[in-house]
């Protein structure tokens, strides 16, 4: 039995649609609200919904064109295929390449020219964190006295915070590279203990845009290179990967999409 296949609706632009736009399309569907407009246009950069019908993503595109919004229906297993990443945990700069180092510590020099696209972000996450804690009360039995009774109280808080990521994929298709920003060591890089991790991450994002120049940058990467002085957010690690996917999908047909 096949598989039934699942649609992605894409922005055309790289502006996104405004929360009042969507509000004004989502006014004929009644399983989506004004809410869902706020969020999807904070949120999505790129790719719009995913995980659609055929004819859910048709009704969905209609209602977008009318509002001015302009959309392609994709099929899901034709977007491009994100390879595996390689967890990189320090770096070296150079004027003509950046070195990554071998699990045994060999350098490997990467040249800037490359290097196709850079994406950079601060991405919400969530952590849930159990906390058992023992209470004690005391037992009467008529036997043995007075005993002392255990039991367990577990509660759940849940954190939220904003890794700092960076992507770096290269012109070969097959080779990505990914920082985080917690996990990674910035003395070789910026030997400056006094900044913010943040600080030292936006450096980085600025020196690697700077060197390789012909990379398509994410909204995130640009809006550094441009001059923020802080980190674009994404709502989610996911939403984060699906403009890499759209970016890397608007590079493959650049012809009938142009722009930035």
């Amino acid at each position: 039995m096949g598989h039934s296949i699942q649609f992605a609706l894409l922005q055309k632009e790289a502006i996104g649609p405004t929360a009042d736009q969507l509000k004004r399309a989502f006014k004929a569907f009644s399983n989506l609200t004004d809410a869902d407009a706020v969020r999807l246009a904070a949120g999505a950069r790129g790719i719009l919904m995913k995980h659609l019908g055929q004819d859910a993503a048709r009704a969905l595109q209609s209602a977008f064109q009318a509002g001015g919004i302009g959309t392609v229906i994709v099929a899901e297993e034709e977007l491009p295929k994100l390879p595996e990443g390689r967890l990189l945990h320090r770096l070296d700069l150079w004027p003509q390449a950046f070195t990554i180092y071998h699990l045994l510590g060999r350098p490997i020099p990467v040249p800037w020219q490359e290097v196709a696209l850079v994406a950079a972000g601060a991405a919400q996450s969530f952590e849930v964190h159990k906390t058992a804690t023992e209470r004690v009360t005391l037992g009467f039995n008529p036997f043995s006295g007075v005993w002392p009774k255990r039991a367990k109280d577990v509660s759940h808080t849940i954190e939220s915070g904003s890794q700092f990521l960076l992507e770096i994929l290269l012109a070969d298709g097959s080779t990505r590279y990914q920082i985080d920003a917690a996990q990674f060591s910035f003395k070789l890089v910026i030997d400056r203990p006094g900044l913010s991790t943040e600080v030292k991450f936006i450096w980085l994002v600025r020196e690697i845009c700077r060197q390789a120049r012909q990379a398509t940058l994410n909204a995130g990467a640009r809006s550094l290179h441009e001059g923020a002085q802080r980190m674009t957010d994404y709502t989610s690690r996911q939403m984060f990967l699906d403009e890499i996917v759209w970016l890397l999908w608007r590079g493959a047909h650049q012809k009938r999409f142009p722009g930035p």
